[in-house]
């Protein structure tokens, strides 16, 4: 074997500890059949989950072949498309035995069937045309309202894995052709994304061609792909939310000890001969009767849906109590159409929420700390429900010290929602906060919908240019009626009193705001909370999620449009820290309005965009 193939397939990687630390998607990792050095067993579990998902794309291209090939043959037979998933072979043997909804169901041969063609989606009206994005050194889209931009990481990254598996097919028969081609540069291509098919991309590549058998050469080559990634079938996986705790947690392990148990300590050494049978003993116990056997000693003091039991129970999650924590430093009248909100959807409809509110004085509006007690104790005096206060007094803000003693006042078994006074919610929201929110697991990220400054969305400098009409919809009906026609129930009204017209001329997702969260105190607690050291505005709920990340809980984020933050202006205190003042900044500038809406206003003030030069200034 030659020395350089050598070096190819057992890749050594001479960066040390950092070796294979970053992107695998890399062409010497899928080339290499050792890779060298690996210092770290985490590193070591990475690398082999990258390769398992590899064998599992493998599989899945395998399994769109195999349905490819069954909708070509029985085409060929004359079979109807609408047919195949109940077409019968001679001797009464089903195509696919298995049916929808079945275990084992192996998809819609309708979809995985369809062949590789760019016209496999036939759009019938002009508006339903899906268009290509032009790629260059830029991204040309008619799509967006920027028509020139730059290149966003996810496409790149995207191209990037479609050319290096084009490279591996072109290379995969270059031992035997004395070959290889190398891939030089993108020189531009097309790209466009079907949802229902895949992904569909045309690419102008500039290669590099060398030849080392026989009559060595090195030539440029520029070749044309035409590229199709389908999609493959839907997964599910149901997350049991009844599984027991995790054994580092103090109940388990003071059951251990009360067993006799020392679960940090008392344990044997697995290389010991007289207890081979288990890997690695806990107390003469494996993981799993470890588990079992703590677990049956507990089960009468925990909840049904934690009992470790085949039985099936129904796990309560509608009637999860949620624990809204609030920091309110002055903002008297935000806070009003909060509690009018809160009265709406929680108090009149007797949810399980409990309200905390920490409360400080604002050293700007001071009567706004006494007109808020004021307001808190006649809701509470009206509806008899506990809505406590947790009094700051004059100390100086922090929102993170407020939200760790808002959650002071719970349990360690308590669902704790934490969130801010600009926001607006519904129903929708109460439940997908008890669903997405599993303990010792799964910690709720919801990425809310930010308003546009209203004055920029229902001005006409920004909408039109001057002296056009600008024409609005006011269909109010479907406010109130079903769909059916029926009236609508309280639930969906009051649903719909709090929503929010969700379109990118009102506002935009705010993907990178992590102030509003959804936890169990257990799980906040093992995390270390948040850094108190913190002050002023922002960066203490972006340090929380790094720690999430890193943890062992998994972080659920959605777009979640029943989460509202209602605009108002952002003012940024010259005295934060440089990366608060700077995020703060992003914020103010992301808030204001849409693109559409700053081209319009542009365009209808071009002295803006070329201001005219003073009298005497050159």
């Amino acid at each position: 074997m030659p020395v350089l193939q050598m070096q190819t397939i057992l890749h050594h990687n001479s960066s040390g500890a950092a070796a294979y630390t970053g992107r695998l998607k890399k062409r010497e990792v899928h080339r290499a059949i050792t890779l060298h050095p690996v210092k770290d067993h985490r590193q070591m579990y990475r690398l082999h989950t990258y390769f398992k998902n590899l064998h599992i794309q493998d599989l899945r291209e395998q399994s769109l072949d195999l349905h490819r090939d069954i909708a070509s043959s029985v085409h060929e037979l004359g079979v109807d498309r609408d047919e195949v998933e109940n077409y019968v072979l001679p001797g009464d043997v089903p195509l696919f035995p298995v049916k929808i909804g079945e275990p084992g169901y192996l998809g819609n041969n309708k979809i995985l069937g369809a062949p590789i063609d760019f016209n496999r989606y036939k759009p019938d009206t002009v508006e339903d045309i899906i268009p290509f994005d032009f790629v260059s050194k830029s991204i040309y889209s008619v799509s967006h309202s920027n028509p020139k931009r730059r290149i966003e990481t996810p496409l790149k990254e995207a191209l990037d894995d479609v050319i290096r598996e084009v490279m591996e097919i072109i290379n995969a028969p270059s031992r035997q052709r004395g070959r290889v081609i190398d891939f030089n540069e993108l020189l531009y291509g097309y790209t466009r994304l079907q949802p229902l098919h895949g992904a569909d991309h045309v690419l102008d590549l500039l290669l590099r061609y060398r030849r080392y058998r026989g009559r060595k050469m090195t030539a440029a080559v520029r070749r044309h792909a035409y590229l199709q990634q389908s999609f493959t079938g839907t997964d599910i996986r149901e997350l049991p939310m009844g599984e027991p705790p995790p054994i580092e947690e103090p109940e388990i392990l003071e059951q251990l000890e009360l067993n006799g148990k020392n679960y940090q300590n008392d344990y044997e050494d697995f290389d010991e001969p007289q207890n081979q049978n288990s890997f690695l003993d806990i107390g003469k116990l494996n993981v799993r009767e470890a588990f079992e056997n703590s677990l049956q000693k507990i089960q009468s003091n925990l909840p049904k849906v934690l009992k470790w039991s085949d039985d099936e129970y129904e796990y309560p999650i509608y009637d999860r109590r949620i624990y809204f924590v609030l920091p309110l430093l002055g903002r008297f009248e935000v806070f009003k159409r909060f509690m009018k909100n809160y009265e709406d959807i929680v108090l009149k409809t007797d949810e399980a929420v409990t309200l905390i509110v920490v409360l400080y004085v604002d050293s700007k509006s001071p009567l706004d700390y006494s007109n808020s007690e004021s307001l808190i104790n006649h809701y509470k005096d009206v509806y008899g429900k506990d809505i406590q206060i947790v009094q700051m007094g004059s100390t100086t803000f922090s929102r993170g010290a407020a939200l760790t003693e808002g959650i002071k006042l719970c349990s360690s078994d308590n669902l704790v929602f934490f969130i801010d006074v600009d926001m607006m919610f519904n129903h929708i929201t109460l439940r997908r906060i008890r669903i997405n929110t599993v303990k010792y697991h799964q910690v709720y990220f919801p990425i809310v919908f930010s308003e546009y400054n209203p004055d920029v969305v229902h001005g006409d400098d920004y909408n039109k240019f001057k002296d056009e009409t600008l024409v609005t919809d006011t269909d109010i009906g479907k406010y109130v009626e079903s769909d059916d026609g029926a009236m609508k129930s309280d639930t969906e009204l009051a649903n719909l009193k709090y929503s929010k017209v969700i379109n990118d001329d009102f506002g935009y997702f705010r993907q990178y705001g992590f102030g509003i969260l959804s936890i169990y105190k257990c799980d906040f607690d093992r995390v270390g909370g948040f850094d108190l050291n913190i002050k002023g505005w922002g960066l203490e709920d972006v340090q929380l999620f790094e720690t999430l990340i890193k943890s062992n809980l998994t972080v659920y984020r959605i777009a979640d449009e029943t989460l509202v933050h209602i605009f108002h202006s952002v003012d940024c205190d010259k005295n934060l820290e440089k990366s608060q003042f700077l995020m703060c900044l992003g914020t103010k500038a992301s808030t204001y309005g849409s693109e559409k809406h700053m081209i319009y206003y542009m365009l209808n003030h071009p002295e803006v965009l070329w201001p005219q030069e003073e009298k005497g200034v050159s």
